[in-house]
């Protein structure tokens, strides 16, 4: 259980009841399978994986949840490419003369015409660092205190010839001092900020991490 979760919980109010849990396989290496094959290679796989320490921070955990797909022969899944005017090398990047980049996400599928029912996305959830970034004109649903993770939900504006989802928003960097460039700047050059921003899809459990970068 999450840190969320336990806090709920522990205010005992009575109206706290799972109704939904996710599996996860972070720890699975699917390389071994294509080494060794599909029966050596499950066994190694169980034999041999570690099993991590429970992760409770909820932005943390579960970065590849277990899918259940109405055709259980689905051999490829879509993944996700994003564009943007200052994105390159899957870098996004803001100074103070770009405070502002309009994103893209397209969902995709290489090896087959159409998207596998039960992956096909409608809506997503972005994380970002509330620090640095903001969603612009959307209300952010959760943060969580120690990392200062924002969630915020996005929702599908279209379907493409694949009928993978497309979806638009904006990322609005925060107004940061050089206070805030001496504490959370790169070690190596105190001028710069980066860090991650998170796009998972809600259907499909699919997650596209990229990096940013904010420049003084």
């Amino acid at each position: 259980m999450t840190d969320k979760g336990r806090e709920l919980l522990a205010n005992n109010e009575g109206n706290f009841k799972i109704a939904f849990f996710s599996l996860a396989d972070d720890e699975v290496d699917y390389n071994i399978i294509e080494k060794f094959g599909r029966a050596v290679g499950k066994e190694k796989i169980s034999k041999n994986t570690p099993v991590f320490e429970a992760q409770t921070v909820g932005t943390l955990a579960m970065k590849h949840r277990l899918l259940t797909l109405p055709n259980p022969k689905v051999v490829r899944l879509p993944s996700y490419t994003l564009t943007a005017p200052n994105f390159d090398n899957e870098i996004l990047s803001f100074s103070a003369n770009t405070p502002i980049n309009e994103m893209t996400v397209n969902q995709t599928i290489v090896g087959q015409a159409t998207i596998p029912e039960g992956v096909a996305d409608t809506t997503f959830t972005v994380l970002l660092p509330d620090r640095f970034l903001t969603l612009q004109g959307r209300s952010r649903i959760s943060i969580e205190a120690t990392t200062r993770t924002a969630t915020y939900g996005i929702t599908a504006t279209g379907r493409n010839d694949a009928q993978g989802a497309t979806a638009q928003f904006t990322l609005q960097k925060q107004s940061i001092d050089d206070t805030m460039f001496t504490i959370y700047g790169d070690s190596n050059d105190k001028s710069t900020i980066t860090g991650v921003v998170s796009i998972i899809g809600d259907q499909s459990g699919l997650r596209k991490d990229f990096s940013f970068q904010i420049s003084k």
